[in-house]
């Protein structure tokens, strides 16, 4: 037994761990397969014929090196039935997540940060994660690993998981960040193009929101969203998306495919009274009250219920309440009264009776016409002209 221990340290002596990388180019020799071959004859089921933890650990290294995984997870279960190792856990893990078993990797990964807590564990604790649709918990692997290490790939990474979970702002914010870091980095147009994809394929128009939320100028994610609402058969929604898409940026594409909707909608002509755009003429779209600007404020008084001309004490504004504009000669414009004509002298707001709501939208703030809803009375919101 003693020469093949001397045997097995003399060709394995040089050979390290790195767990760090595990990415070592070592090939295997003769003299290893016949090392491999002895040892497993002599290995029994009830005791391991050597008693170093590291020997086996290390044949794993090399079957692992040279993609022979279930070589390389046998060696190093046999590693960790002699004892227990943050190298013998973490390398099992790379094993099986090689073998794409996520959840087992995971578990390797979990023990062998009872050991050791280190960065590479945390990143590919994260992958395995991901790997399993699992983006919350990958956030939290991700999060851990970048305590350890900033760098732009990883934040962008993050970035991604942000979009997945609906976080937009913060996701943009991260790909801005990476960017500043590394302008290389491409990382936000590879997730849009990547959005675009799944789009498309699920034919949900609004899988295209997260997509106009990272980039509100994209003009394939506008017209996807278009197309399948035309082809959902829900036509309106369809052209009032290109329209709300030439509100963003300006495109003959998009115009084309307006054009090209209203013609296959058969519009013969759009509404003289809101120009073909759908929005009630008064408000602009906005359903405000275009007299009170939406304050629901009497437009006169702005809202303090006094009485603009005298600015509610009453007096007549020309003579100050003397009635009098002279020694001898009455006030023309109070009749020598010296009261305010406007509201005979009870300092009310005339227009709005003292109420200080605005008598147009009854201090509702609602468009009086389109009754705040911003549509077109004259042709329903639909853009054209109504017979």
């Amino acid at each position: 037994m003693d020469d093949l221990r001397d045997k097995a340290e003399r060709l394995l002596s040089g050979m390290e761990n790195d767990d760090d990388h595990l990415d070592n180019d070592i090939e295997i020799t003769d003299e290893i397969e016949q090392l491999m071959r002895d040892i497993e004859k002599a290995d029994r089921s009830y005791r391991l014929a050597l008693d170093d933890p590291y020997i086996y650990l290390r044949i794993s290294l090399i079957c692992f090196y040279n993609d022979r995984l279930d070589k390389a997870e046998k060696w190093a279960r046999k590693s960790l039935r002699l004892k227990n190792t943050f190298d013998g856990f973490f390398l099992k893990g790379r094993i099986l997540h090689e073998k794409k078993d996520y959840k087992g990797a995971i578990g390797e990964y979990d023990e062998a940060l009872k050991y050791k807590d280190k960065y590479i564990v945390h990143e590919y604790k994260y992958r395995a994660l991901k790997e399993r649709n699992m983006p919350e918990r990958a956030l939290s692997s991700l999060e851990k690993a970048l305590e350890f290490k900033t760098s732009a790939d990883l934040i962008s990474e993050k970035a991604d998981l942000l979009v997945e979970l609906g976080e937009i702002e913060e996701a943009k914010r991260l790909y801005e960040k990476a960017e500043n870091i590394d302008p290389s980095i491409k990382r936000r147009k590879k997730k849009v193009d990547q959005l675009l994809e799944e789009a498309d394929k699920k034919l949900l128009p609004e899988k295209y929101d997260h997509i106009l939320k990272l980039d509100e100028k994209n003009i394939d994610a506008w017209l996807g969203k278009a197309e399948i609402y035309w082809e959902l058969n829900e036509k309106e929604k369809a052209k009032k998306t290109m329209i709300k898409a030439l509100e963003n940026t300006e495109s003959d594409e998009i115009k084309s495919k307006l054009e090209e909707y209203k013609r296959e909608m058969k519009i013969a002509s759009d509404c003289e009274e809101c120009g073909g755009d759908g929005d009630c003429p008064n408000c602009e779209g906005s359903g405000e009250c275009v007299d009170c600007g939406g304050t629901g404020d009497c437009p006169d008084c702005e809202g303090t219920a006094d009485c603009p001309d005298c600015s509610g004490n009453g007096k007549c504004p020309n003579c100050d309440g003397e009635g009098k504009t002279g020694w001898f000669s009455n006030c023309e414009l109070c009749s020598g009264t010296g009261i305010c004509q406007k509201c005979s002298g009870y300092g009310d707001c005339f227009t709005c009776d003292g109420t200080g709501d605005c008598q147009n939208c009854s201090g509702n703030k609602n468009c009086q016409q389109c009754q705040g809803s911003g549509t077109c009375q004259y042709c329903e919101g639909k853009g054209i002209k109504l017979e």
